[in-house]
């Protein structure tokens, strides 16, 4: 077991760590879906997470999607929040997610330290012996939408344009097969487990799953998929050209020793 230091924001901000500009706000009532997004140089934009899912971003590889997180006080896992924050135009998305570490200190008081278990996992594999994709993965053209791409910076889990949670599926733009399999161990899917990419491709996709995703209220259990539709794990295979396969592994466990509402902004 690892054991972080409680508080080390003063140590951060010293060597640049801190957003030039960064408000916490409570996401709408009605909020449904989860968003973040690189909206320009240096800037952030997250919308309606919970602290656990904060959490999980600023201290996992990529998106996090799949990180596992105990403890805390129970509104940590109920209060959404978007986050918006703006750093330096030269900020990688690897120094974003170490800016916002230190605002999770600064707002929340954070506290936490890690532990690893062993758990069942996914093996994300080829469902047909040629290894040809399905309909709904296509090669990245290298831009988002148009607009200049973040830069490559060492983590294969980031999105190079984003990955979005709806309710009528799960939409990435410049994301590798690792980063994919990241997206689709999240709480929305209703996978339960964590994916391990096992596809040993290298490349960057575009890749829209169509799946009609039933989002739970905030701390609730992760709701029932639609029983008028096909499984997480047939859309996967239809649309992607790629199946789940069970199997063993090991993953992490941040554990919240404490945490405060934010402070105003």
């Amino acid at each position: 077991m690892r054991i972080f230091p409680c508080l080390s924001l003063l140590a951060i901000s010293a060597f640049g760590q801190s957003f030039d500009v960064a408000t916490i706000k409570p996401a709408p009532a009605d909020a449904v879906g989860q968003r973040i997004g690189l909206t320009g140089p240096g800037r952030i934009n997250i919308q309606n997470m919970a602290l656990v899912d904060l959490v999980k971003f600023a201290y996992g590889e990529g998106l996090a999607s799949n990180l596992e997180i105990r403890g805390g006080p129970p509104w940590a896992s109920k209060d959404r929040y978007n986050v918006e924050a703006q750093g330096d135009a030269t900020d990688t998305p690897n120094q974003l997610k170490a800016k916002l570490r230190s605002l999770l200190a600064e707002r929340f008081s954070l506290k936490f330290h890690t532990e690893q278990k062993d758990v069942d996992i996914y093996n994300l594999v080829f469902a047909r012996a040629d290894k040809k994709l399905g309909p709904k993965v296509k090669d990245w053209d290298g831009t988002c939408g148009g607009r200049a791409a973040s830069a490559e910076n060492g983590d294969p889990k980031m999105p190079r344009c984003s990955g979005l949670y709806s309710q009528t599926g799960l939409k990435m733009i410049g994301i590798s097969m690792i980063g994919a399999a990241d997206m689709l161990s999240g709480p929305p899917t209703g996978i339960g487990r964590q994916v391990v990419d096992k596809t040993g491709l290298t490349g960057y996709y575009d890749m829209d799953l169509e799946f009609k995703f039933s989002f739970a209220p905030p701390g609730a259990a992760p709701a029932a998929a639609d029983p008028e539709g096909p499984s997480i794990f047939t859309a996967v295979q239809e649309q992607f050209g790629l199946k789940l396969e069970s199997a063993k592994g090991k993953a992490e466990v941040i554990v919240v020793e404490s945490a405060e509402r934010p402070s105003e902004n």
